[in-house]
């Protein structure tokens, strides 16, 4: 099963669990009995989560935040209401519903009030369903679990892999496109991303400008080469769309990547406007790296101690030969290697 497959399933399960803690919360304060629905609340989520990730895709992205929420939940619940009324047309047979004593044929539903009462509480569970998720998507899975469980209350060591790209060219580039321009065209080329960061299983740490830093718990980074790999999807992924780039924007971007691992701490700051910030010799290395990337002009260097991690690299990228990168604050150098791709793994 890829990374994009394990992610649009974990979407959908997350849909169905979030839908089903929501109606059982309402259901308890309306009184009626939590186990005769709450099947009937999991599959509502999963049909929502079918229709969010199979069915809507990428079709509101473009739209402002709200534009997309209120999008969503009009077309899930206009979905909704189209199969019930589907099945009143076919009105065959007679059923039990809304938990009632007597059946009733699909016909009477329309003229009970229980029936709209159903319907009110379906939009409110798949309209607080659909912005949790929603939030959890722009804040980050990784941020949006550490705020939620406070796991980063307290400064945590964890191993972690750090990768960083930038923009090749960011001035000359904002100046020749204008301010506006500039940052649609980083918007553009950001969501041109998604797929690569979806397959490498990647968490997006945040964006500086025209910087991108990713970050992998150190298992998920080394695991299939995940690190590794997600710099050649990516200017994969921009490649396929280079014709459409150039014709817009006038320019196929390219980025200068730098990959390192170890030891980070990762901790909440701030108060009014709160972040999951990482620091350690880590982060300081990574920064160094991308300079020396810059003055080798090289697309990417990898650490010796990440490559040392993932003893397969050989099978599929070139390593070139060693450098070494002074870091102020630290006792030793960190060694770098420059990296092909040999071959895209099946």
């Amino acid at each position: 099963m890829t990374a994009i497959t394990r992610y649009k399933l974990r979407k959908v399960l997350k849909y169905a669990l979030v839908t089903a803690l929501v109606a059982w919360v309402l259901t308890l304060f309306s009184g009626d009995r939590v186990d005769v629905l709450l099947a009937a609340w999991l599959l509502l989520g999963l049909w929502t989560g079918i229709l969010e990730e199979f069915l809507f895709g990428r079709r509101f992205r473009s739209l402002a935040i709200p534009l997309q929420f209120l999008g969503k939940v009009l077309l899930v619940n206009m979905l909704t209401l189209a199969l019930i009324a589907a099945a009143f047309f076919l009105d065959s047979d007679r059923m039990m519903l809304l938990a009632a004593e007597e059946p009733y044929r699909m016909g009477d539903f329309f003229l009970m009030r229980q029936f709209y009462q159903l319907m009110l509480r379906v939009v409110v569970v798949t309209s607080l369903a659909i912005l949790v998720v929603q939030v959890e998507e722009l804040m980050g899975r990784r941020m949006f679990l550490g705020f939620l469980l406070g796991r980063y209350e307290r400064p945590k060591a964890e191993e972690r892999i750090v990768m960083t790209m930038d923009l090749v060219g960011s001035t000359a580039l904002a100046d020749r496109m204008g301010d506006l321009q500039y940052y649609r065209f980083l918007n553009v080329t950001y969501s041109l991303m998604t797929d690569a960061v979806l397959r490498n299983e990647a968490d997006i740490h945040k964006y500086v400008g025209d910087e991108v830093i990713f970050t992998w718990p150190m298992r998920v980074g080394v695991r299939y080469e995940n690190c590794l790999d997600l710099h050649f999807d990516v200017a994969e992924r921009i490649e396929l769309h280079a014709e459409e780039l150039q014709r817009e924007f006038g320019v196929v971007p390219r980025y200068r990547t730098a990959v390192h691992g170890g030891r980070v701490i990762s901790a909440q700051i701030g108060h009014i406007k709160r972040a999951i910030d990482l620091s350690g010799d880590v982060m300081n290395s990574v920064s160094r790296m991308l300079g020396l990337a810059k003055t080798m002009d090289a697309d990417i260097l990898v650490s010796a101690e990440v490559l040392e991690r993932i003893p397969k690299a050989t099978e599929r990228f070139l390593i070139g030969p060693q450098h070494t990168v002074p870091v102020k604050g630290r006792r030793r150098e960190v060694r770098v290697h420059t990296l092909n791709r040999l071959r895209k793994e099946a």
